[in-house]
């Protein structure tokens, strides 16, 4: 039985931001072109997973072209998305928003942790309700790879 890797993705400006409880526009507070092309590199092919708030932000039909997208309810259970997707050669990436992460965090072990930290030149929109992606080294993950992008830095994280 060859299960798929349970992995996390995202992106992050200063002090872990990732974005606003109550997004403007399409939800992102800023624009690369690079960490976009990063982001897509990883889950093309693979299975991206959103919370509902978020998939209200992404444009879920463009990703439906190459990437399997589950938007996750409260019903949603990971036991039966990782049972689909046994031998099928695809990987999971939970893909936020904040309580997703979260509470992937608090409740399973995951494989790799995909964080692309912004570079300071990279405008960053002011976030009034500001949410911040948990730090993973509080649950036991272990920086191994650093990746320098002009852009950004693809930092990547296992247990």
């Amino acid at each position: 039985m060859n299960k798929p890797k349970l992995n996390m993705i995202v992106c992050v400006g200063e002090n872990n931001l990732i974005g606003d409880k109550v997004p403007v526009g399409n939800g992102l507070l800023w624009h690369s072109l690079e960490e976009l092309t990063y982001y897509k590199s990883k889950t093309i092919g693979n299975v991206v997973l959103f919370g509902e708030n978020t998939a209200k932000y992404v444009p879920l039909n463009l990703m439906r072209k190459n990437r399997e997208v589950i938007v996750l309810t409260i019903d949603t259970k990971l036991e039966d998305i990782m049972k689909k997707y046994e031998n099928s050669g695809k990987d999971i990436f939970v893909c936020g928003g904040y309580t997703i992460y979260k509470y992937y965090l608090d409740n399973y072990e995951i494989d790799n942790i995909y964080i692309s930290k912004l570079k300071p030149h990279v405008k960053v929109s002011e976030a009034k309700n500001p949410l911040y992606f948990p730090d993973v080294e509080k649950y036991g993950y272990k920086l191994v790879s650093e990746t320098e992008y002009n852009d950004f830095i693809a930092c990547v994280y296992k247990k």
